[in-house]
């Protein structure tokens, strides 16, 4: 059986530390658009970096909207019910991907 206080707080602490990941990535990616180099192979590498800053910082607003998302479904009591069946998320899937909306059969559908 899952604890929605267990729960609770594996989301607000993967919460938190995407938070972290998120100002980190958003002061270096303003650090890239300040320093930039006038050789032409170093603007290329700092190119590449800050497209790869770039990636990463979308990925993790993306991550830390499913952690809001789910941590609004368990407040409102939803967090083991599947957004598109309306079945049962297996607990097994909520303790590998807290985060997730979907049950394993709607997401392999996806």
């Amino acid at each position: 059986m899952i604890d929605a206080c267990e729960i609770d707080v594996r989301l607000r602490k993967k919460q938190h530390e995407l938070e972290i990941r998120a100002s980190k990535l958003s002061e270096e990616l303003t650090r890239y658009n300040i320093e930039v180099s006038k050789d032409s192979e170093d603007r290329a590498q700092q190119l590449e970096n800050e497209e790869v800053a770039e990636a990463i910082a979308q990925e993790t607003q993306q991550e830390l909207q499913q952690i809001k998302h789910a941590i609004l479904r368990l407040k409102q009591g939803q967090y083991q019910v599947c957004e598109l069946c309306q079945q049962s998320i297996e607990p097994e899937r909520l303790l590998a991907l807290p985060y997730t909306a979907l049950c394993a059969s709607c997401a392999n559908e996806q």
